[in-house]
């Protein structure tokens, strides 16, 4: 598997979740009740932390494939 792989997703991952955290509000319809809209707008930060979480499991494969690479381990 090449580096730029998961690098790449990495930076996607991290980007969307970087954009759902600062518009989640926005993403909500205003026409929900204020609980229901609560309840979306924490499924949503929800979802952009579990983006982040994977963005940070997509870097630490890269590095374990650079440093693979660098060392000939294999």
């Amino acid at each position: 598997m090449s580096v730029v792989v998961p690098m790449a997703l990495s930076w996607a991952f991290l980007a969307l979740s970087r954009w759902g955290r600062r518009n989640v509000a926005e993403l909500v319809p205003v026409t929900l009740s204020a609980e229901r809209r609560a309840r979306e707008e924490r499924r949503l930060l929800r979802g952009a932390r579990s983006l982040l979480v994977l963005s940070v499991v997509c870097a630490l494969l890269g590095a374990v494939e650079l440093v693979s690479q660098a060392t000939g381990w294999r």
